[in-house]
This record gives structure tokens, C-alpha cells and sequence, in this order.
């Protein structure tokens, strides 16, 4: 299979992978970095597993998209906290 990264380079894997090997093939710092994935432009978690050729851009914290999906779960985070201390809480 054959991921086409951002800037174009292509990256061949023989089985499936996830966003977040990919980010580590390229290199450490950047999977230390990566938020999500693009995959044929659509918003992916880290974990999501890549079976056929697309192309791929890894999100960090510098891109516009990186920010809101950093943004989205805080605040997912923030609501179990306050659920586990006030159990009545909507």
C-alpha cells in the first residue's frame, strides 16, 4: 500500500498501519507531537489503521485542525472529571 505524505513523498507498507507508526516512521519527534491524522482529508485519530493507499497528513499542535481536536477533548476530559466528582452533574 502507498501513503502520500503532505509534501508529496510516498511511503510503501506491505500490511496495515497506523497514523501514529507512520508519524513514528518519519520520525520520533514528530509521533511525540502528532495529534491526529488526515487521512484523504478527513479528521482520523492516531490509532485509526490504514489498509489501502490514501493520502496522509499528520496534525500537531501547529495546525489550525490541531488545535480544535486539542480543544474537543480538553473539554471531553474536563466533563468526566467534574462527573466523577458530582455525580448529579449533566
Amino acid at each position: 500500500m502507498v501513503i502520500t505524505l503532505k509534501d508529496q513523498v510516498k511511503k510503501e507498507y506491505l500490511k496495515p498501519i497506523t497514523v501514529y507508526q507512520v508519524a513514528g516512521d518519519i520520525s520520533e519527534g514528530l509521533a511525540k507531537n502528532a495529534v491526529c491524522g488526515k487521512v484523504d482529508g478527513e479528521l482520523v485519530d492516531l490509532n485509526y489503521v490504514i489498509k489501502s493507499d490514501c493520502s496522509l497528513q499528520i496534525i500537531t499542535l501547529k495546525d489550525p485542525e490541531g488545535m480544535e481536536v486539542y480543544r474537543h477533548t480538553s473539554s471531553h476530559i474536563l466533563a468526566q472529571a467534574v462527573k466523577r466528582l458530582y455525580k448529579d452533574v449533566k
